[in-house]
């Protein structure tokens, strides 16, 4: 090779690795070098043939678009979590800048890590040559936190961290399920006005970036809702293949869940649109064409509205509108079942009802044949929560059938110095709970398969209790004993994952002594009023629905007062509306209930197969027909209890809940 020609190469070489990226739009982007981490596709190219719906919003993501940001409200598996990477991935390779993903949680974000990011970024040749693997000894290694390419970064940050939040500016923020933030860190803000202050530095010329994206939770309190309102509101219009509009172009509508999507309630569930425009029928196999050739448009828009997208699974060519049919019709009437549909199918957010349940007219269903201390004969789980007060504990025990079904087997209060887990009035609680032995109504004995006790009040000493009586139940495995922390927030689950606590009490420290099990108390507490809510065989319906609360004639008014002491009310927590739950009396015995559910939620109310609940039937001795009624069985197809006992077991106290009256704590 001659010097000249040498020369020329080691130029050419010097330019390409000196000169400005080609500038090309994401989607395109996409399209040439992304790779599906995740679903269906994964392990493909990315095609915006396939999901064109994504396109128009992550055009938005390139600073050459004049939108800033942007929100999205979606249904679950509809493709937008590649927006993300692949507008990630964009800026990374075009428009390197320093950037930020927040996600809800820790498992959220070690899952979008290494299931979704990382794959996209190894099977990339683009991404792989400039983003730092950590192995790299330059010093400029990425971390599993941090992903480093050139002089910029993407850290990977956590909505409940407000460490993390506080780093350094960043030109675009992706904030992803949103509807699990926090509204307030510990009393030291909101994580939204935590990300914005990070791009601060970004305003005067205009190139910030900020997306929003989430699945949608309770209306009133989701914070995707509440951006959508704000925002022009695009949906995704498909055209009529059988009509046209007075200007000779073909009619436009929306596929919603709706009077318009009709379908058989019962197998196949076989299901069709009936277009609004005309009347005409749209069959299944002629969606996804229709949906690929769509676009978005504006049923809302105004000066200084924010792009807004909702997009549901009515037109995800992913899921069948027989799937949805299915879903629908197993939804039924159940609260928690609509609210999943809405959330997670439908992409839009629940309404709870507001009211509490009428405590007169629960007073006024009870029931003859439930003494107290006594088993029905389809309680198959049994489950036990305190709630510790400065002097005294309140507590109830719940039974729980595979449907849903409950029933308030015994409720009251242990009075007593509350100051020490030797005190008195654990004393009685352990003789109400774990040292009863309950008749089932087989002719057998039942104890407890879990006590939770809140330990919001008298922390350390909850935990010193819960530690000194923990035990593992012979039949699951499962810790008996939980010490519980009720949290607020509509996105959370009925009971999350433990994390170990400190004891700290009396000078003597033992650390990581307890299991601190956290609790979403509010999404719990609608899912109970509307099971209060329902009618059974006492108001003359055909039979006791699922989920239905039975109550025995023991219990006095004071009890249904306490369970219905709370109601929904709007509230403005930093200049934004939200749903809360609101006291009106005494609650105690309303918290011990939705602890309770938690923990029949922990034992797999929700999750265990008909073989699994028959299994567990047969190892108590109970016949296995417990567990099998359905809507055509008639209540005395149910075994039948034998006749009460001669005398019933000593209540821990004398007094019982009306004889103290009306707010004596206070």
């Amino acid at each position: 090779m001659q010097l000249p020609d040498a020369l020329t190469i080691v130029v050419e070489a010097l330019i390409a690795a000196i000169a400005p990226p080609q500038q090309i739009d994401p989607p395109t982007w996409a399209e040439r070098e992304l790779t599906v981490p995740d679903g269906p596709k994964k392990l493909e190219k990315w095609s915006r043939h396939l999901t064109p719906f994504v396109a128009e919003p992550l055009s938005h993501t390139s600073i050459d678009s004049p939108v800033n940001e942007f929100c999205v409200m979606k249904s679950a598996q509809t493709g937008f979590t590649t927006l993300m990477i692949a507008g990630i991935g964009h800026t990374i390779d075009i428009e390197p800048c320093d950037q930020m993903i927040v996600q809800p949680t820790d498992g959220a974000l070690t899952d979008f890590n290494s299931k979704k990011l990382q794959i996209a970024i190894e099977n990339s040749d683009a991404l792989a040559k400039k983003v730092a693997p950590q192995t790299a000894r330059s010093g400029k290694a990425s971390t599993t936190y941090e992903k480093r390419y050139g002089a910029c970064s993407l850290t990977l940050a956590l909505a409940s961290s407000t460490a993390d939040l506080r780093s350094k500016s960043v030109r675009k923020a992706w904030c992803d399920e949103i509807d699990e933030y926090a509204e307030d860190l510990d009393g030291q803000g909101s994580p939204f006005d935590m990300i914005e202050a990070r791009q601060e530095s970004f305003l005067a010329d205009g190139s910030w970036k900020r997306i929003y994206v989430s699945t949608p939770t309770i209306k009133g309190g989701s914070h995707i809702e509440r951006y959508w309102e704000g925002s022009d509101k695009r949906k995704w219009f498909v055209k009529c293949p059988h009509c046209r509009d007075e200007s000779g172009e073909s009619s436009e509508f929306v596929f919603e869940f709706g009077p318009n999507f009709r379908y058989s309630d019962e197998w196949p569930y076989r299901a069709y649109y009936v277009a609004p425009c005309c009347g005409s029928v749209v069959e299944e196999h002629e969606k996804r064409e229709l949906v690929r050739n769509g676009r978005w448009k504006a049923t809302d828009p105004g000066p200084g509205k924010m792009p807004g997208y909702h997009f549901n699974a009515m037109s995800s060519p992913f899921v069948p509108w027989p799937k949805i049919a299915e879903r629908a019709v197993k939804a039924g009437s159940d609260i928690a079942k609509q609210k999943t549909f809405y959330n997670l199918t439908l992409g839009l957010p629940f309404e709870m009802k507001g009211d509490a349940p009428d405590h007169v007219r629960l007073f006024e269903r009870r029931e003859d044949g439930l003494p107290r201390y006594r088993v029905p004969p389809a309680g198959l789980l049994l489950t036990a929560a305190a709630d510790v007060q400065m002097r005294g504990i309140w507590y109830e025990v719940t039974a729980w059938a595979p449907n849903g079904e409950s029933w308030t087997v015994d409720a009251g209060y242990c009075d007593g110095d509350t100051s020490s887990p030797d005190g008195e009035a654990f004393g009685l609680l352990h003789k109400a709970t774990l040292g009863r032995e309950f008749d089932d109504a087989f002719g057998g004995k039942r104890t407890l398969d879990a006590l939770g006790i809140d330990s919001g009040y008298r922390s350390h000493v909850v935990y010193s209790w819960v530690r000194q009586n923990q035990r593992l139940h012979p039949d699951t495995g499962k810790d008996v004993v939980l010490a519980l922390d009720g949290r607020d927030g509509w996105s959370l689950p009925a009971i999350g994952m433990p994390k170990l606590v400190d004891i700290d009490l009396g000078g003597h420290k033992i650390r990581q002594g307890c299991k601190l099990w956290p609790v979403g108390t509010w999404s719990l507490k609608g899912s109970i009023y509307d099971d209060l809510r329902k009618e059974g065989l006492k108001s003359g319906a055909l039979r006791d629905p699922d989920g239905y609360c039975h109550f025995g004639t023991w219990l006095d008014m004071a009890y249904f007062e306490q369970i219905t002491a709370e109601y929904l009310s709007d509230e403005k927590l930093r200049g934004r509306s939200r749903k809360v739950w609101k006291v009106r009396r005494d609650n105690h015995l309303l918290d011990c209930r939705v602890y309770n559910k938690a923990l029949a939620e922990y034992l797999g109310l929700s999750t265990s197969t008909a073989d699994e609940w028959a299994a567990l039937a047969r190892h108590r001795g109970l016949p296995v027909e417990v567990t099998k009624r359905d809507l055509f069985t008639p209540p005395e197809a149910t075994p039948q209890p034998l006749p009460p006992p001669e005398a019933d077991p000593e209540p821990v106290q004398g007094d019982w809940i009306g004889r103290r009256g009306r707010n004596w704590l206070r």
